[in-house]
This record gives C-alpha cells, sequence and structure tokens, in this order.
C-alpha cells in the first residue's frame, strides 16, 4: 500500500466556503458538493457567519440555510467522504453580530467588527456556542476559531493597558483548550502573529492547535511558514481561490491567473511537506462590504487547488491563460472576443456550462465599464478644452453622448440575462447585487449623459 509521501497530495486538501455573500440554494448546493469531491478536495470549511439560525445569537439570522437544510448539507457531505470543519470567528470579522444593538456591548472600542477580549461576558458567551457548533457537527474533528485581522485588539481603555499580543494569545489559548476538551482540534488563522512580528509567540497556544498561515499572492514557499512550522505545531496553509481585489467595487470577476498559480502553489506545497491545505472562497471584504460574484467564476481555481494536473490538462486551459493578461490590458475589443470565445468552450457538464455562462457575462459587463470610463471621461475631456480653445459638438455628440447612449440598452440586456443566471442557479441576494453593480452603471452613465453644456468640474 502506498503512504502519504508515495501519493505526493495534500494530507489534508479542503474547501473554504465562505457564505456571507451570493450562495446557492440547498438543491443547488447539493451538485456543487459533489463536483468540490471530483475535484480532489477531501473536507469543506463551513463559514457560517449569519447564514443559519443560531440559537446562541438569537435575531441575528438573515436567511440562508434553515435548521433543517443545514442537516442536509451535513449528511450529504459525509455521504460523499468530505470532512466537515466548522468555522467560526471568535474575535474579529464578527460584523454580523456585533452591527446588532443587542450586542453592541460587546464590541472592542466601539468597533463593529471585533469582540473585546477581556469583556467579562465575551468567552463564556463564545464557549456556550462553541458548545452549539459541536452539537451541529457530531461527527466533526476540527474547528476553525478564525482569529484574523484583528485590527482594533488592545484600543478600548480595558485593554489598552495590556500587551496587546499577550491579550491575542490568551483569549484564543483558552478557546482553543475549550474546543480541544470537546474532542475537536482547533484551527486558528496565523496573520496576526506575522502583522505583529511575533511568530514566535504561536508556541503559545495549546499544542493541539493548528495555526494556519494564508496568504493569497505568489507561490508558497513564504518565511513566515517556515517559522510558523519552527513553533513546533502543525502548520497548514491557505490559498485564495476566491479573494477581495483592487478591483472588487466596479467589476464582478477578477482576473483568473492569479488565483490558479496561488491555488496550485498552495496544493504543492502541501503535497511536498505532507501537509494540509485550505483554498479559500470568499464572497466579500467583510460582511459589511459589498458583495462579490459568484462561485462560478472560481471554476479554474477550483480545478488548480483540487488536483493542478487535472486544471493543466483540462481544454479551458490555454483560453484561460490567455483570459488574464487579456483582463489586466482591459481593451474593450479584446474583452468582447472573449465574452464570446468562452461561449466557444466545451461543456462536459452542467458545472463547466454555468460556469462558462458566468464568465461571459463578466467579461462583458468590464468591457461596459471599460467603455463608461473612456466616454465619460471623454466627456468631461472636451468640456473642460471648450474653455480654452472652443468646443466641436460634433466630436462631443459623436466620441462621448452617443457611444455611452448605446450603452444603456446593452447594460438593461446584460441585467436581464445576469438575473436569468441568478435566478437558474438558486443564488441569494440578487437584488443586492444588480444595485451594486449594473445599478450604479446605469445611474453613471445617466448623470454624465445629463450634464449640461459647457461643463460642471471646476
Amino acid at each position: 500500500m502506498m503512504n502519504m509521501q508515495d501519493k505526493k497530495v495534500p494530507e489534508k486538501n479542503w474547501l473554504h466556503l465562505d457564505l456571507k455573500g451570493a450562495i446557492p440554494s440547498l438543491d443547488k448546493m447539493l451538485p456543487q458538493l459533489e463536483f468540490w469531491k471530483t475535484c480532489g478536495y477531501d473536507g469543506i470549511v463551513w463559514e457560517y457567519d449569519d447564514r443559519i439560525p443560531w440559537k446562541s445569537w438569537p435575531g441575528t439570522w438573515r436567511g440562508g440555510y434553515t435548521s433543517m437544510e443545514h442537516r442536509k448539507l451535513m449528511h450529504a457531505c459525509g455521504q460523499l467522504g468530505l470532512q466537515v470543519i466548522p468555522l467560526i470567528q471568535t474575535l474579529g470579522h464578527l460584523e454580523w453580530l456585533l452591527k446588532h444593538d443587542a450586542y453592541r456591548h460587546l464590541r472592542e472600542n466601539d468597533s463593529v467588527s471585533e469582540l473585546c477580549p477581556l469583556h467579562p461576558d465575551v468567552r463564556k458567551l463564545l464557549k456556550r456556542w462553541i458548545d452549539e457548533v459541536v452539537s451541529l457537527h457530531p461527527e466533526s474533528r476540527f474547528l476553525h476559531l478564525g482569529g484574523d485581522e484583528t485590527m482594533h485588539l488592545g484600543t478600548c481603555p480595558k485593554c489598552a493597558v495590556h500587551d496587546k499580543m499577550r491579550l491575542y494569545t490568551d483569549h484564543m489559548s483558552e478557546l482553543c483548550a475549550y474546543a480541544s476538551a470537546k474532542g475537536l482540534r482547533p484551527l486558528i488563522w496565523a496573520d496576526v502573529f506575522l502583522r505583529e512580528n511575533r511568530m514566535e509567540l504561536a508556541s503559545a497556544l495549546p499544542k493541539e492547535t493548528i495555526p494556519v498561515d494564508w496568504h493569497y499572492d505568489g507561490v508558497p514557499p513564504y518565511p513566515s511558514t517556515a517559522a510558523l512550522r519552527r513553533s513546533g505545531l502543525t502548520v497548514m496553509g491557505a490559498s485564495g481561490v476566491m479573494c477581495g481585489w483592487w478591483e472588487h467595487c466596479y467589476q464582478v470577476q477578477s482576473a483568473p491567473g492569479p488565483r490558479i498559480r496561488n491555488a496550485a502553489g498552495w496544493y504543492r506545497w502541501a503535497a511536498k511537506h505532507h501537509s494540509g491545505v485550505i483554498h479559500t472562497t470568499w464572497t466579500r471584504g467583510s460582511s459589511l462590504w459589498n458583495i462579490y460574484g459568484p462561485w462560478h467564476g472560481a471554476f479554474p481555481a477550483f480545478l488548480a487547488g483540487g488536483n493542478p494536473e487535472r486544471w493543466k490538462c483540462h481544454p479551458w486551459n490555454r483560453f484561460f491563460g490567455k483570459l488574464t493578461r487579456i483582463m489586466e490590458r482591459e481593451n474593450p475589443v479584446e474583452l468582447a472576443e472573449a465574452a464570446a470565445g468562452i461561449l466557444e468552450l466545451p461543456a462536459g457538464n452542467a458545472v463547466e456550462y454555468e460556469a462558462r455562462r458566468w464568465w461571459n457575462l463578466a467579461l462583458r459587463y468590464q468591457r461596459m465599464r471599460k467603455l463608461f470610463l473612456i466616454h465619460s471621461s471623454t466627456i468631461d475631456c472636451l468640456e473642460q478644452v471648450g474653455k480654452f480653445v472652443g468646443r466641436d459638438e460634433a466630436m462631443l455628440e459623436n466620441s462621448g453622448r452617443a457611444p455611452l447612449d448605446a450603452l444603456l440598452p446593452e447594460l438593461e440586456q446584460w441585467e436581464h440575462e445576469a438575473e436569468a443566471f441568478w435566478l437558474d442557479n438558486g443564488l441569494s441576494d440578487w437584488k443586492e447585487f444588480r444595485e451594486t453593480h449594473s445599478r450604479i452603471l446605469k445611474n453613471d452613465i445617466q448623470v454624465c449623459l445629463s450634464k449640461k453644456e459647457g461643463g460642471q468640474i471646476s
């Protein structure tokens, strides 16, 4: 029998699902789980936020999966041989909870994102939550306790007199020990040790703790991973299959290349070091940031994270290698050609068909956004030129207003198709996605077209 070293695959190859953004209905999620299993993942890290009705935090559920639907999801994972790893945030990234007045008193220095680790009720409430998580996941052997990006740690009057990292390690260590006593091996994100340049303090965590070193840019190795491994703890890595990108407020899809390379790189690192990796799929920057596009856009990175060789041999590989450069150049003609070309790619199953459909929409949206920038800037520029050397009304009309006006019906058609895609795939939060993308673009176009002659920019 081959041992793990001979297989040259990660010891753990988990996919993280962030449920705070657009999520599919139960009947659409089940086929997705089957797809991820075929990709090569052996576990799902479920980051729920307020998408299931927590008894520990009454009044916070905003819709998602009912208790019955959640049980069916867990059962489906068991049937597919997918480990279930629940993820709950226990210090930062708790906007979904702390935005409610009922829990505001738990904030660190009134930050909507962060708990005060010294509030007398915080750890008691978190332990009650851990108890609930254990009851909902009786087959789980791991529990991810979050702990990342605690930007406001140590800023309230009570905490400010203490060493920031001592606050952090005391808080996370107590919760890790509590989870371990419940029979769950705890994981935490490890970025705080790196950010504070205190990597050596990771050894203060309970020995059962698994720090996860996440890096979404480039490929391993990273110095922080080696430093964490020197702590004597088991260390996992984490890729960014879907994550925040600089254009997230005005695009619907990031370029695929960096995501593919990062996921494949972490897979190979984990295989080489007989370790594990979590491939993260973020759907918002935080619970109070705008919604990203759906998981369908991560199809190539899903394949690369599940097994890089499978993606390397996939018939879409060559096209997506060119697509990254096209998206970075943002040439409207190239984007239009790519949008049409992607529909010519073979679709061997329903997942590929829907991924192809989404990428067509995403590239068309990027093209419209770029055209808006070109023609609205033309209008602004020519209106200012008119103050100095005179106005050419024909040029202003033909190079600015007319092309922008022609975008409006195209955008209406896009919105109609995007809504059909959303409905066909049972995705949540269509209205929010529409209002934060196509409706903003439509409004920008209309505002630009309504400017009075002579310009309005001083």
